[in-house]
């Protein structure tokens, strides 16, 4: 009796064995298919085979990735054609937020934190008046050189107009054009802040620093030329 029950013990044990071994392999075909219609542009087929992949195993780290970057891609193209994108940007960043409890490598922090700042701004489309400052902070959390978060988050603070907040949209646009020289529009919305406090001087140095690195810039030519004539004015009437 034993010895029978010891014996059905051993073919369960080989049954589950075999259908894990099947359904692994099922995943990693999924999965497989997936990658191949995500590097052709099939998105539709792409997140259909990652989905059904993840039926099998939920967390099932590269199923999840890919998903991801299938809605992100999706959201992108959305972009490039201004179609209508948060629900896109939405699902994406719900995708990554699943995936950074299963992947804690860091490895996806660029990828999240710029679908982040994407998800930020499809929001501000739809809602101006929505608070993304946290998704925004999130963002600079995951990823401390995304200087398009820290660029919308600056302009964010800029409009609102309160004396403290534009004293951090300051901030930021002088972290951004420290760290980074090539971000011209930084360059265009410090001046800005400072030409709204009425320092004319200041707004005239930054939009003449952006103007040399970018000499065609047309917000730049404009608002450079304005600041001139403004500091002419000012010398003639002896404010300066």
């Amino acid at each position: 009796m034993l010895g029978r029950v010891h014996k059905n013990a051993g073919w369960v044990s080989a049954v589950l064995a075999m259908v894990a071994l099947y359904l692994a392999a099922c995943v990693d075909d999924y999965v497989a298919r997936g990658n191949a219609a995500l590097r052709i542009g099939d998105f539709e087929r792409a997140i259909s085979n990652f989905s059904k992949a993840l039926d099998e195993d939920p967390a099932n780290r590269d199923a999840r990735y890919g998903l991801a970057l299938s809605y992100y891609t999706t959201a992108e193209d959305g972009e490039r054609l201004r179609l209508p994108s948060f629900d896109l940007w939405s699902r994406a960043a719900r995708e990554f937020k699943i995936l950074s409890r299963v992947d804690s490598s860091g490895r996806i922090n660029a990828n999240y934190s710029t679908c982040l700042f994407y998800l930020a701004r499809a929001t501000l489309a739809q809602n101006e008046g929505a608070n993304v400052l946290p998704l925004l902070d999130q963002s600079i959390q995951l990823d401390s050189v995304n200087y398009f978060s820290y660029n919308l988050k600056g302009l964010i603070l800029s409009h609102r107009g309160r004396g403290n907040d534009l004293e951090q949209a300051k901030k930021i646009f002088i972290h951004i054009v420290t760290h980074d020289p090539d971000f011209i529009s930084a360059y265009v919305n410090l001046g800005n802040v400072y030409w709204e406090e009425g320092d004319v001087e200041s707004a005239w140095d930054i939009w003449s620093m952006g103007l040399e690195k970018a000499p065609d810039h047309e917000d730049l030519l404009r608002w450079t030329r304005v600041a001139e004539d403004s500091l002419k004015a000012m010398v003639l009437s002896g404010e300066l």
